[in-house]
């Protein structure tokens, strides 16, 4: 069955990503899996908002395909390429996600606004110190963690020795000191997102999750009496039902965590009465064992053309 995951902190639809990815872990890959649907296309769009609704993302995938709908899968975001990593060993997240989610980042509050980065979507995993404050001239000296609270960072998070992971926090500090933008170092040695994910888990007296919208991007906080300490950017699969009518192009996007988010493509200027594209888009809905009825609460945006 979806699971809605914890209360909704925000909603991450492929429409709000690009405006948002500098907010979470690993934003920088999240604006190459968004793609450009509607930024740079020769045709008219039709576009809803999303919602998240409960059922069973494989029993919809079957009886789409039974139905006679072409089923695209998986997707990550808007992508068929999957990126960052799989742990191994959390089965009650493998329950929860799927047995394909991605990890693409995660961070750790020391403050409210500064926190470490850590990137999984490079060739090696890469960890950034960054103050939400927004200065341009790197971070302020006040503003560096203590050492010994690096140095706990990194042997959570990855399979190094203290001394190793030392050196890395003195290099964070370093460039700190010198007015790095971006402090940042890479890490050669094994990530350990179990041991990380775990302390999290231990530490936290609430947790919040995001709307996925159907392109399956979920960040859960981490709150210890009411304070943000962590984050954690998860990938879930999710998958495009298509109905062609001639030159139209319905398509339902659905993630395994119930998000979704409904779209029409159809000749630059071409238009539809609303309650046609509603009804092609309420049988649907029936035919693959969502309600149909959902589709009457939504609204649409259309445009001409995006050129």
């Amino acid at each position: 069955m979806f699971s809605q995951g914890g209360t909704a902190d925000r909603s991450w639809t492929r429409r709000s990503v690009l405006r948002r990815a500098g907010t979470v872990a690993g934003a920088g890959a999240i604006a190459s899996l968004a793609g450009c649907a509607i930024l740079g296309a020769d045709h008219a769009t039709y576009w809803s908002e999303s919602g998240q609704l409960d059922g069973d993302y494989d029993g919809v995938m079957a009886a789409a395909r039974e139905a006679g709908y072409d089923v695209e899968e998986p997707y990550y975001v808007n992508d068929t390429e999957s990126r960052g990593v799989h742990p191994d060993g959390l089965t009650d997240l493998d329950e929860r996600f799927g047995p394909d989610y991605r990890v693409f980042g995660f961070s750790r509050y020391h403050t409210e606004t500064v926190f470490l980065e850590f990137s999984l979507t490079g060739e090696q995993p890469s960890v950034g110190l960054f103050d939400d404050r927004g200065t341009f001239e790197g971070i302020p000296v006040d503003s560096v963690p203590p050492e010994e609270w690096l140095i706990e960072q990194f042997t959570l998070a990855f399979d190094v020795s203290e001394t190793d992971a030392r050196e890395y926090a003195e290099g964070l500090r370093e460039q700190a000191a010198e007015g790095t933008d971006t402090p940042r170092v890479e890490v050669s040695e094994p990530l350990d997102f179990p041991g990380f994910y775990g302390a999290v888990e231990s530490e936290r007296t609430d947790v919040l999750g995001s709307e996925t919208g159907g392109d399956g991007w979920y960040n859960e906080t981490s709150l210890r009496d009411g304070q943000r300490f962590a984050t954690v950017a998860f990938i879930v699969q999710s998958m495009a039902v298509i109905h062609r009518d001639g030159s139209r192009r319905y398509r339902l996007k659905l993630d395994r965590l119930g998000g979704f988010n409904l779209e029409i493509r159809l000749p630059v200027g071409e238009e539809i009465p609303e309650e046609e594209y509603r009804g092609v888009f309420r049988r649907m809905f029936e035919d693959v064992g969502l309600p149909p009825e959902t589709v009457d609460g939504l609204t649409f945006e259309y445009s001409p053309s995006v050129w």
